[in-house]
């Protein structure tokens, strides 16, 4: 009876421990890979994409994007963060991440979303 309620108490503090964050401060944000430019609208001035990258698994999510310019081509890194200590599936994943921008006024201009190999997905956009 007594080995029974042992085995009983480690069952349950087995089950909680995976049902429950650890508590334990997340890692950093990291850059993701982009794969696909998934949408591009353009609005006077205002540029708005929509690009897919790929995660180690389905337990990320966006956090930001960072981009350097150089004339009218923008570089852009997205990065993305784990949001669990939990277990998780051991599967590729992706998120969308959007990246907005305001331009100085009509001309053509390109996005280069980082990829970890080094490439970029690029597109170019035109503004009357």
């Amino acid at each position: 009876m007594k080995l029974n309620k042992h085995l009983s108490l480690l069952v349950i503090v087995a089950f909680a421990g995976c049902l429950t964050d650890s508590g334990e401060k997340l890692p950093d944000p990291i850059p993701v890979s982009a794969y696909l430019i998934k949408s591009a609208n353009v609005s006077v001035r205002s540029i708005s994409l929509v690009v897919a990258c790929g995660t180690p698994n389905p337990c990320w999510c966006f956090t930001r994007t960072e981009h350097s310019r150089s004339a009218n081509t923008y570089t852009v890194k997205v990065f993305a963060k784990l949001t669990t200590n939990d277990p998780c599936i051991q599967i590729v994943g992706s998120i969308d991440a959007p990246f907005n921008v305001t331009v100085e006024g009509p001309g053509s201009y390109t996005f280069r979303f980082w990829r970890y190999d080094g490439t970029t997905v690029d597109t170019t956009l035109v503004i009357p």
